[in-house]
């Protein structure tokens, strides 16, 4: 060590870092050590202790998720069972017998048409509530279109129900027609005896959509999954109700001229109103109806309403746009009737809804709001349901005829005497009445003052003949 002047020979208090290592720029960089994984030697767990809480939640989670999953998808193709058994023997083909009247009764329903149809989701007990057995008598299948329903209302979960709907029906002109008590066995009586409209009249179980109607429904139908199943999951929820409530908000899916078509049914029956008997108010008799009653819907024809809507626009007013324009559109009330939207006092009002006639309530419009569109003068003349009698003397047409009629006599009069009596001018022939005035004000001429000649002077200057 003595002897080598470059130390390549030391004395070194610790050993010699022999690491390996680079040097960038007087850095020393040294590889990264290697590290060794030391393993605790654990005795095993029993299986049954391996299960914690946050397993068993997540598992019970997915295993009800499953579970729904599976039972609505078994269930999607049947849209409603049948819990009452009905269908065991209604279901039968050929399920038929002869009644004491001798018509021929059938018994036998169709399955799958009366699953398609409005009342398919409706269990048959809903509305046939006193058959408790078999055999049951005709009499206890009757119907009362005011009970409550196993269907609940989808917005606030209440068992659905038409008693709303028939108590306006009942407080409405129409209101002594049927709303309950339908069976099989009193149908045929219905359709013949009854002059009032019931329920189910109007109001046919259809097994299907219309044409005009389909495509609209199908466009709603689309979007059924999503508006309707944010809230309501699952194919059973739609297979049961879905159809049902949609095709109810489509009717709505009645437009104006059904509305027109279902009045029609009775109102465009002359021979049927005609044995119309209405109440006198004022003596509490019943009285024959008149011309203008009969007459009702073919008056509403003739006038601009109801030539809209048979043009297809919708901007006529239909026969329940002006007679029940308000509530669930039953409340049909007669003229006397202070509450009815067709009185006196609540005409203004009633033109003015919908957006119609909005300037109707105006003082100065009370003759727009009074025009009758029941005008007997718009039916023709020569019908033998309304003649020509003193009844039409009351009308509007009549009285300015009569009004009018003492001027026309007294101008008529006066220029068919001034033709027959009056100088016949030989050069120019003007009006009997203003022709003067015509001359001065239109054609800008001052008018010809004529002399009247000698008898037997034929021209200037020429003595008598």
């Amino acid at each position: 060590m003595d002897v080598c002047d470059w130390h390549a020979i030391d004395w070194l208090a610790m050993p010699p870092d022999i690491t390996p290592k680079r040097k960038k720029k007087g850095v020393d960089y040294h590889p990264l050590p290697q590290w060794t994984a030391l393993h605790r030697q654990e005795k095993p767990v029993p299986a049954w202790r391996r299960i914690n809480g946050q397993r068993l939640t997540l598992a019970l989670i997915v295993s009800i998720a499953t579970l729904f999953v599976v039972v609505t998808q078994v269930m999607a193709d049947e849209r409603h069972g049948d819990v009452d058994g009905c269908l065991s023997c209604h279901a039968l083909a050929g399920l038929q017998y002869v009644d004491k009247q001798g018509v021929l009764r059938v018994a036998s329903i169709d399955a799958s048409h009366y699953l398609s149809s409005l009342h398919g989701s409706v269990p048959c007990k809903d509305c046939h509530r006193k058959i408790r057995d078999y055999p049951h008598r005709p009499e206890n299948g009757e119907v009362d279109c005011a009970a409550s329903c196993h269907v609940e209302e989808p917005s606030g979960g209440k068992p659905y129900t038409h008693k709303a709907v028939t108590e306006e029906f009942k407080k409405s002109v129409h209101g002594k027609g049927w709303s309950k008590g339908f069976s099989g066995a009193n149908r045929l009586r219905e359709a013949g005896d009854e002059a009032l409209p019931s329920c189910r009249k109007c109001h046919p179980n259809e097994l299907y959509i219309g044409a005009k109607d389909l495509p609209r429904f199908r466009e709603d139908f689309n979007h059924l999954e999503t508006e309707c199943g944010g809230c309501h999951q699952g194919k059973v929820w739609m297979n049961q109700f879905g159809g049902h409530i949609l095709r109810r908000f489509l009717g709505s899916r009645w437009d104006k001229r059904d509305h027109n078509r279902i009045c029609n049914n009775c109102h465009a029956d002359h021979r049927r109103m005609a044995e119309v008997e209405i109440e006198n108010p004022e003596t509490g008799k019943k009285e024959k109806a008149d011309a203008r009653f009969i007459l009702a819907s073919d008056s509403y024809a003739m006038t601009l309403h109801g030539r809209l809507l048979r043009s297809g626009v919708e901007a006529g007013a239909s026969c329940i746009d002006c007679h029940a324009p308000a509530g669930f559109r039953h409340g049909v009330r007669r003229d006397d009737d202070p509450l009815a939207a067709t009185h006196v006092d609540q005409l203004a009002k009633t033109c003015a809804s919908e957006g119609c006639h909005g300037f109707a309530t105006h003082p100065l419009n009370v003759g727009f709001v009074h025009t009758d569109l029941h005008d007997i003068d718009m039916i023709i003349a020569t019908s033998e349901i309304a003649p020509l009698d003193h009844s039409r003397l009351s009308s509007n047409w009549s009285k300015a005829i009569i009004a009018m009629l003492p001027i026309v006599l007294v101008l008529g009069g006066g220029s068919l005497l001034w033709l027959l009596l009056g100088n016949k001018r030989q050069s120019v022939t003007f009006a009997v009445l203003g022709g003067d005035s015509f001359q001065r004000r239109i054609i800008g001429r001052k008018p010809k003052k004529y002399r009247r000649r000698p008898r037997g002077q034929t021209g200037k200057g020429a003595g008598p003949s």
